[in-house]
C-alpha cells in the first residue's frame, strides 16, 4: 500500500531547483512532474489520514481541472471517493491512475478494490494479478487475492495466499482471521483451532473477535468466551487459577482489568460472578471471592454490591448454537438485571 511519505523529498528543497530550471522546457516538464508528486504526496495522505474525505475530494477536483492527466491526482481522488463510500465515483479515477502509470502496483491494487466494491469481480481479480506481477510481495494485493479465492471456494489457493501474507506481515488481521476460516472450510480442525487462538491472541476486541470466539467455542475450546456486560458483548480470555488454588494466574489480570474498566466507567452495571468447580464447592467459593477481591482492590470506584457472587460444585453447562459442553472449572460473568420496580421506589 502507498505509504504516507513523500518519497524522501523535501518540498522546500525542491522549490529552488524548480525555479533554477525554469528556462528549459524538457527539464521544466520533469520538474513540474516532481513538483506534483511532492504536492499530491503531501495533500492526499493528509486528507485520508485525518478522515477529511469531502474536503479532500473538493481539493482534488480543483487540482484535476488544471492537471487532469496526473496519475497521482487521479489516484488520490479515487482513494478519497472510496473512503467516503462512493465506489462508483472512485472507479474511473483509479482506472485512469492505473492506465497513466501502469507499473505502479498500488494503483492497480486500488483499482481492483474499486472493481470489487462495484461487483466487477473478474476485473478485480485481474488487477490484483497485475499488481502481483509487478510486485510479488505486495501484501494488500496478496490479501485481497486471497479473499477472491475464498469467495470462489478455491480454499487451498486462498490458504496459500494468506500464508504468504503472514510470512511478510505476521500480525495481519485479515490474513489471520481468514486463514482460520479457510481451515474451517477444509475441515482441518486441529490447525483451525490453533489459527483462531493465533488471531485472538493478537486481536481480542471487536466483532471479529466475537465471531472467532464463536468458532472456537463450537469446537469445544473455551480459552476465550463472549460475555454480555451491560449492553456490550465483549470477548475475554477465560480466567485461570493456580492448580487447586484460588490464586488467579497473572495472565488473567488483563481480562479482569477489561471488566473492571467497563464497570468503573458505567456505574449502572452490576455483574454476577459465577464460579464452577466440579466436586469442590469450597474451591469454587474461594475463587469467586478471589475474583471479587481483585476487582475491588484494583478498582475502588466499584461498589462491592455491584459484584454478586455465586458458586457451584458442579460443571458449567455451556451451550453454543450447535452443541452443549461441560466445563469442569470455569468463571462466568452475567450482567445483573435491574429490578425496575425497585428502581421506581427509590
Amino acid at each position: 500500500m502507498r505509504k504516507n511519505t513523500v518519497r524522501g523529498i523535501s518540498f522546500l528543497a525542491v522549490l529552488p531547483f524548480l525555479l533554477f530550471l525554469g528556462s528549459c522546457s524538457t527539464v521544466t516538464d520533469s520538474a513540474k512532474s516532481g513538483y506534483y508528486t511532492v504536492k499530491y504526496g503531501l495533500k492526499g495522505p493528509y486528507y485520508l489520514d485525518n478522515h477529511k474525505y469531502k474536503e479532500g475530494i473538493e481539493a482534488f477536483q480543483e487540482e484535476l481541472k488544471s492537471n487532469p492527466e496526473n496519475a497521482e491526482a487521479n489516484y488520490y481522488m479515487g482513494r478519497l471517493q472510496l473512503a467516503d463510500d462512493h465506489p462508483r465515483e472512485a472507479q474511473p479515477y483509479l482506472e485512469k491512475a492505473a492506465r497513466l502509470s501502469p507499473k505502479d502496483a498500488d494503483y492497480l491494487f486500488w483499482a481492483g478494490v474499486a472493481y470489487g466494491q462495484n461487483g466487477k469481480k473478474d476485473l478485480e481479480f485481474k488487477s490484483y494479478q497485475r499488481a502481483l506481477e509487478l510486485e510479488p510481495t505486495h501484501v494488500e494485493a496478496l490479501t485481497y487475492q486471497g479473499h477472491v479465492y475464498l469467495e470462489r471456494s478455491e480454499y487451498r489457493k486462498a490458504l496459500d495466499n494468506y500464508k504468504k501474507v503472514l510470512e511478510l506481515d505476521p500480525d495481519n488481521p485479515s490474513a489471520l482471521y481468514n486463514r482460520a476460516l479457510v481451515l474451517n472450510r477444509l475441515k482441518r480442525s486441529a490447525e483451525e483451532r490453533q489459527a483462531w487462538l493465533d488471531y485472538l491472541s493478537m486481536y481480542s476486541g471487536g466483532p471479529m473477535a466475537g465471531q472467532a470466539t464463536i468458532h472456537l467455542n463450537e469446537m469445544g475450546d473455551f480459552q476465550y468466551r463472549n460475555y454480555l456486560i451491560g449492553s456490550r458483548t465483549i470477548t475475554l480470555e477465560s480466567i485461570r487459577f493456580q492448580p487447586v488454588s484460588p490464586e488467579i494466574e497473572k495472565n488473567s489480570y488483563e481480562s479482569l482489568d477489561i471488566l473492571g474498566s467497563i464497570m468503573k466507567n458505567n456505574q449502572k452495571v452490576s455483574v454476577h460472578i459465577v464460579t464452577y468447580q466440579k466436586n469442590n464447592l469450597k474451591l469454587a467459593e474461594a475463587r469467586a471471592k478471589s475474583v471479587k477481591s481483585y476487582l475491588l482492590n484494583k478498582y475502588p470506584e466499584i461498589d462491592s454490591s455491584r459484584l454478586i457472587l455465586s458458586w457451584f460444585g458442579v460443571s458449567e453447562q455451556i451451550k453454543t448454537e450447535k452443541k452443549s459442553f461441560k466445563a469442569d472449572e470455569s468463571v462466568n460473568f452475567i450482567t445483573a438485571v435491574q429490578d425496575k420496580n425497585a428502581a421506581l421506589k427509590k
